[in-house]
């Protein structure tokens, strides 16, 4: 995959393991637990591994690759959730896929994507940077918890996840558009604006709408953090398989 795709890759599954942070049920067999999850996740990492020029030739044939690996993570929420999460889940699912359709079908937005494709590609590394917060509160999520009982206390930790994640997640969507109107100027950062949003909307009205409200924004402003983060060179490519395989272990 070219670097540009792999960012809009990336993207794609920070929202991917969003749903699953709000959606997904406790996995309780073999077919359920991380084994599965990589296979998913394979089938995705290999597309990613590709060094592709950003060109449409290309995106025709990588585009198999990321639907085949969404195909297998839908098999492995018709699997693992209850219908009531399956149905949640797929009600958030609808604009990541439509984004995925957008780009791998000629069209207004694989033309808009391959236009800015140059540009976005050379504030990639600005995006890793953006991401490491995020990572950072992804791990602090999936950190072992003391055993509760109380469902009162179960609730309130519950609430408090997905809080660190709606905001880590609206951190890491700033960030990113940030950085690409600063370099790549405000058409570009406006089309970044507008994937981004089409990704998350439905994702932030039902989930992530009280943490946003102005006027009682509870998300601390530390959006200049995010982006003066120098020191970590290594970012993990995949974003997907670690961040999912988060909440298999989530109660």
């Amino acid at each position: 995959m070219s670097n540009n795709l792999l960012l809009m890759f990336n993207k794609l599954s920070f929202l991917l393991t969003i749903l699953i942070t709000v959606s997904i049920a406790r996995a309780q067999t073999e077919e359920c637990g991380h084994e599965e999850l990589n296979k998913c996740s394979l089938q995705v990492n290999r597309a990613a591994e590709l060094n592709f020029a950003p060109k449409r030739e290309e995106l025709a044939e990588l585009c198999p690759d990321l639907e085949n690996g969404l195909r297998c993570i839908r098999s492995y929420t018709r699997r693992c959730m209850s219908l009531q999460k399956r149905q949640q889940f797929m009600k958030l699912y609808k604009g990541t896929e439509q984004i995925i359709r957008d780009l791998c079908i000629e069209g207004e937005f694989q033309n808009e994507f391959l236009k800015h494709s140059p540009c976005l590609q050379t504030v990639r590394s600005q995006h890793e940077k953006c991401a490491v917060k995020y990572q950072e509160t992804m791990a602090s999520v999936n950190m072992p918890k003391a055993n509760h009982s109380h469902m009162h206390h179960e609730h309130h930790q519950h609430n408090d996840d997905v809080k660190k994640v709606c905001c880590s997640f609206r951190e890491y969507l700033d960030c990113s558009e940030h950085v690409t109107r600063r370099t790549c100027g405000h058409e570009t950062g406006t089309f970044i604006r507008g994937f981004l949003k089409k990704m998350s909307n439905t994702l932030e009205k039902d989930y992530c709408e009280e943490y946003y409200k102005e006027g009682v924004n509870q998300c601390p402003n530390i959006f200049s953090s995010a982006v003066s983060i120098g020191s970590i060179s290594n970012v993990v490519k995949s974003l997907l398989l670690p961040i999912l395989i988060v909440f298999v272990n989530m109660r």
